[in-house]
Order: structure tokens, then C-alpha cells, then sequence
């Protein structure tokens, strides 16, 4: 049975991939260290339709280690991602793994091989990039940006140029302050070129460097944490400035963070944290410092929460403290709706009946007052025809007319009802 392979990884392989000089039954079983010279990432590649257009992204051109070559007119090999989810691709110059596997040929040819690539070789035991340039570049670089430290070789940039060749647009300027994440008894850490990192962890309280989440609480009681990019300002574990020693998250001074936590306390320090609506009841403001439990914390320069099609549910078994240093905003095109047996505006400081004054029923006070000044109109009717056994009491008869007036006019706003808001309506309740 043939199969008609017409794009992906399996048009390249059948067409266009060079083989190294080896056999299936050979090179199927063993591992190879190849140098990436050349990688596949978009539609600008001269070869992008050659090996399968977008289905041949993350495919990498290599050369052997130990002969690397030397003329442009020498074909790379090409290879192919060995992981189908994880998207791990190396930079120009990184050293990978090699191995040969089954190609989409292997139902017609058994023995079928192509070269995959898994993850690059950890040369360097850094998280920003592991790249070894080719023998005819190293020599040159090796007294500047690769010393030999103490007994292995150890990569330690001591200025701001490199000149290794990682790729287009990766500087390696740019990442250069970039510390690796120093790891505990039993983690599980991921970590990006740029600061970027999720561990997996626990509580650890009797350790040499101490961790801003083991302070109390269990040991082994889990703990993730997302970071996305390290503080401008901060240092390694041995309090330097040294790029290569390792530091630990914390949620103060890295970019954006989220803690997922099972019983440890997180010293996050809140941008804003008034407690006046909490009144009397002080002892009730949520102390989020001293907390020990389960809980979920963001940080970062700015939240957003956005419901592309339903709701925002915010749900809680005590109470939700909102708390902004300048303004707290609500807008809504239909309406805004506060719910509860008592609601305290301004302060909830103070005795009711005294500092904390009822609010006002609008229309019964509108009514109350339209009932009041027909009374006092219907008294100003008395005040116009005032008369004493002298004759008519001018000034009184004066007064009459004016307050005729005022009744006619406060009348004619209260039967409009024009004092009453048209957008805060206040419960009767029971």
C-alpha cells in the first residue's frame, strides 16, 4: 500500500531530506549532537514552501559537532520537532539531539528514517540559551565570553557583547539579566528565555535560602506559581547583581504573578488597602499578609476581567473589600443595583439616628410637601382679605400675596415632580 503524502513534515521528508551517511538499522537506536544553523519559523524562509509551508514550521537545518561545515555550498540537514505539543524550538547555534525515527514513508519502506530533534543539549545549564558556536568561531570568543571556571565549563557573560549568532531577532543584550530560578527539594520548575516560569513547589521551612511562601504553614503543602518577567530591581539569593546565580519569585517586585497556595502565607503588600467602610467592625478587614490558607493572588500593573459573552461572578463566604487610592467607578447603560437590609453611604462610623442619618423617600416626601403647601396656600387666601375693625391690615394682606406666590410656584414643582432623580432610587423596605 502506498500513501500520497501532499503537505506537513511528511512532503518534506519525502522529497526533500538530505540523509546522513547512515543506515536505519544503525542510527535508529543512537543519539546524535548536531548544531542548528538555520530554523524554520515563518513564510519568510527561503525554504518555507519547500518543507510544507506553515506545516513546516520548527523545522531546523543542522551539521554534525564534531564536523561542522564550512562551505556554503555543503547541504545542512534538515530535522523535524520529535514533540507534536510542545513547541520548544532552539536558537541558531544551540546544540540538539538527534535521533532517527520513522518517516511517513515507513508504510512502504520499513526501514524509512528521518532525523528528529528534541530539546536543546543543556551546555551551559541556562535557562536563556544554551548556543556553542561552530570551532572556527570559538577560539576567538573563548577568552572573552566563555572562561573556564573552576573545574567545568561554566558561561558567564562579563559585558554586554556576545557576538554569537542566536537568530534574527533574539539579542541576547536583551535577556542577559535574566536569573534562573533556584530550585528546591522536589520541584517541578518550566522557565522561558525572558523570565517567564511556572513552579511547581511546596512549603519549605528548613532550607539555607529561605522563600517568601514557607515562612509558616506544612512542609510539603503544594504551592504554583506563575511569573511572568523578574523585577527591574531585583537580585540573585546571594544578594548581587550576578546574572548566572540563581533567585526566587517574588510577587512585590516581579512583572505579573499568580499564586496558587495551600496553606502558606503570601506577604503581598496592596497598593491600596482603606478599611473605613468596615466602620466599627475593623476586626473584620482581611488581612491579606497573615492569611494561611487556600487561595489565588494576582499582581500585577494592571487586572482586567473581561466576560466576552456572560457574566462576572464575584462570590464570597464573608465579605468582597473594594479599595482604590483614587476613585472607585461604576457605570452601567441600564442600571446599578446595591442590595441589602442596611445600606451605609459615605461611613459606616457612628449611631444611627445620629453621625448615620436615614435617607429620605422621595415621592412621600414630594406628597408630604405638596399636602403642606396647599394648607399654607389655602392660610394665604386668608391673609389677602385681612381685615380689622380699622379696615383692611395692608401688611398682612401683602404677606398673603407673597406667600400665595411662593405656594403657586413650589406647587408647580412638586406636581412635576422635578426635585425627584430620575436615576437614584432609594428601597421603602419593611
Amino acid at each position: 500500500m502506498s500513501v500520497d503524502i501532499r503537505f506537513g513534515f511528511g512532503n518534506s521528508i519525502k522529497y526533500n531530506a538530505p540523509r546522513l551517511d547512515v543506515k536505519s538499522t544503525t542510527s535508529s537506536d543512537k543519539i546524535f549532537s548536531s548544531r542548528v544553523r538555520d530554523i524554520i519559523l515563518n513564510d519568510t524562509h527561503i525554504k518555507f514552501n519547500e518543507f510544507g509551508g506553515w506545516n513546516g514550521i520548527g523545522t531546523i537545518f543542522i551539521e554534525p559537532v564534531f564536523q561542522p561545515n564550512k562551505k556554503e555550498d555543503i547541504p545542512l540537514i534538515p530535522a523535524y520537532p520529535a514533540f507534536p505539543n510542545i513547541k520548544q524550538y532552539p536558537l541558531i547555534n544551540e546544540l540538539v539531539p538527534i535521533i532517527y525515527l520513522a518517516d511517513p514513508n515507513v508504510t512502504e519502506n520499513t526501514s524509512a528514517v528521518a532525523a528528529y530533534y528534541l530539546p536543546p543539549i543543556n551546555i551551559w545549564n541556562s535557562q536563556v540559551h544554551n548556543a556553542v558556536p561552530s570551532a572556527d568561531v570559538t577560539p576567538e570568543l573563548e577568552n572573552k565570553e566563555y572562561p573556564l571556571v573552576e573545574a567545568g565549563s561554566v558561561r558567564r557573560i562579563t559585558d554586554q557583547d556576545t557576538d554569537i549568532e542566536l537568530g534574527f531577532t533574539f539579542n541576547e543584550n536583551n535577556v542577559l539579566n535574566n536569573r534562573p530560578l533556584l530550585p528546591y527539594e522536589g520541584d517541578i520548575i518550566y522557565e522561558g528565555r525572558f523570565s517567564n516560569s511556572i513552579r511547581f513547589g511546596s512549603t519549605v521551612r528548613d532550607i539555607d535560602y529561605p522563600n517568601n511562601w514557607s515562612r509558616t504553614g506544612r512542609d510539603g503543602s503544594p504551592i504554583t506559581i506563575i511569573r511572568n518577567g523578574q523585577g527591574d530591581r531585583s537580585r540573585n539569593i546571594q544578594e548581587t547583581t550576578d546574572s548566572w546565580v540563581p533567585t526566587l519569585e517574588n510577587i512585590n517586585t516581579d512583572k505579573s504573578s499568580i499564586y496558587l497556595t495551600a496553606n502558606q502565607q503570601i506577604p503581598l503588600v496592596l497598593n491600596s488597602n482603606i478599611p473605613d467602610s468596615y466602620g466599627k467592625n475593623l476586626n473584620q478587614v482581611p488581612n491579606v499578609q497573615s492569611y494561611l490558607g487556600d487561595q489565588i493572588l494576582l499582581n500585577s500593573g494592571q487586572l482586567v476581567f473581561n466576560s466576552k459573552k456572560d457574566d462576572i461572578i464575584l462570590s464570597s463566604n464573608k465579605s468582597i473589600h473594594l479599595s482604590a487610592n483614587t476613585t472607585l467607578n461604576f457605570d452601567s447603560p441600564q442600571q446599578i443595583t446595591l442590595a441589602a437590609p442596611k445600606i451605609y453611604l459615605g461611613s459606616s462610623f457612628g449611631d444611627e439616628g445620629i453621625q448615620l442619618q436615614s435617607a429620605v423617600l422621595g415621592e412621600e416626601l414630594n406628597q408630604a410637601l405638596l399636602t403642606f403647601t396647599q394648607a399654607i396656600e389655602a392660610a394665604s387666601e386668608g391673609m389677602i382679605y385681612a381685615v380689622a375693625i380699622t379696615g383692611p391690615i395692608s401688611s398682612v394682606q401683602s404677606a398673603g400675596h407673597l406667600l400665595k406666590s411662593a405656594c403657586t410656584n413650589f406647587k408647580k414643582t412638586l406636581n412635576s415632580k422635578s426635585i425627584l432623580s430620575n436615576q437614584v432610587f432609594v428601597n421603602k423596605g419593611k
